[in-house]
């Protein structure tokens, strides 16, 4: 089991920007340098709205990668439908260069059809314009250099520069946003990002379709390693923490579920991920775990007000993980 953060840089009423972004920083800054068992940090892409303020985060991770010495650092979901792929592919090349292989490249499709609207992409060919990107991206990281020929992209071969050292060891994940994409993920052997806001149940029907979509097409996955992204708030009072977590989901729940109970799926979500006290969360967490086949575990602290209990739970999970680690 390998544990690591992700980052949703959500900005609440009354919070600056610069207080979230800090936030960020600082936390990353204080696991890089005192708690060896996390051994990555993921950030999230959002667009148009303050539930979420980084629009770019390969950007963002190539700051923490300058400010770092040890973590891997990278995009939680780096939306490729709407991105050049030979853009991505660039700065992916650079960054694994410049970090000496620190660099985790986690993709995504678009998961908003106002996003493909705006960014002029057709939505009736969607899953077909996220595999071309991806095949681009990856023959440019693989091979260092890339060409295409197919219905969204028409150029030469060209070479993308830095090459990348990493190559065919650049960490890969993809962002759990549809069938279709789990599906194609499989057949490819690729691990999955869950979704943190999809219930346990639908993460656990997308997990399964991986499964038989390997099967059916002779695909070995049994050493592929998925990743499962928790929300985390604890404290003694179990209500302080409900209400902490709900202030700050209130906002991206009513913009990304509108359809939906609001005060529903967020108890939902409270239930499902590591809200309450310290006894609130273990078994349910290795449930969870254990029903999504995910062996890496990502943890959001973002919710939590107060920095020192950020840092005592920190704490308290990196001591839990040292007593578990197998003797040597």
């Amino acid at each position: 089991m390998n544990f690591g953060l992700f980052f949703l840089n959500f900005q609440p009423e009354n919070t600056s920007s610069e207080t979230v972004l800090d936030n960020m920083i600082n936390t990353v800054s204080l696991v890089d340098k005192d708690y060896k068992n996390f051994t990555t940090a993921l950030v999230n892409e959002h667009h148009f709205s303050k539930n979420g303020i980084v629009g770019a985060p390969m950007t963002a991770a190539s700051f923490l990668l300058g400010l770092t010495e040890r973590l891997h650092i990278g995009s939680l979901n780096q939306v490729i439908t709407t991105h050049h792929p030979v853009r991505i592919a660039e700065e992916a090349s650079l960054l694994d260069q410049m970090s000496d292989s620190r660099f985790i490249l986690g993709l995504s499709d678009c998961v908003n059809d106002f996003e493909m609207d705006f960014f002029k992409r057709q939505r009736d060919s969607q899953q077909l314009q996220f595999e071309a990107c991806y095949d681009i991206i990856n023959e440019a990281i693989t091979t260092n250099y890339c060409q295409a020929n197919n219905d969204f992209y028409n150029f030469p071969r060209i070479s993308i520069n830095p090459h990348c050292l990493s190559k065919e060891n650049m960490k890969q994940y993809i962002l759990a946003s549809s069938v279709g994409v789990v599906e194609w993920a499989a057949k490819k052997a690729l691990p999955l990002t869950y979704r943190w806001s999809d219930s346990l149940e639908d993460k656990e029907i997308l997990y399964k379709r991986y499964l038989e979509v390997a099967a059916k097409h002779n695909i070995d996955v049994s050493n592929v390693e998925h990743q499962f992204p928790l929300l985390v708030n604890l404290n003694h009072d179990r209500d302080v923490a409900h209400q902490e977590v709900t202030a700050y989901l209130a906002s991206y729940i009513a913009e990304v579920y509108p359809h939906l109970n609001q005060q529903q799926k967020i108890a939902e979500l409270i239930s499902q991920h590591a809200i309450g006290t310290d006894n609130d969360y273990y078994e349910s967490t290795l449930n969870a775990l254990e029903r999504t086949g995910s062996k890496n575990v990502l943890l959001s602290f973002e919710s939590m007000k107060n920095h020192d209990d950020v840092v005592k739970v920190i704490n308290m999970v990196n001591e839990k993980i040292q007593k578990n680690l197998p003797s040597s």
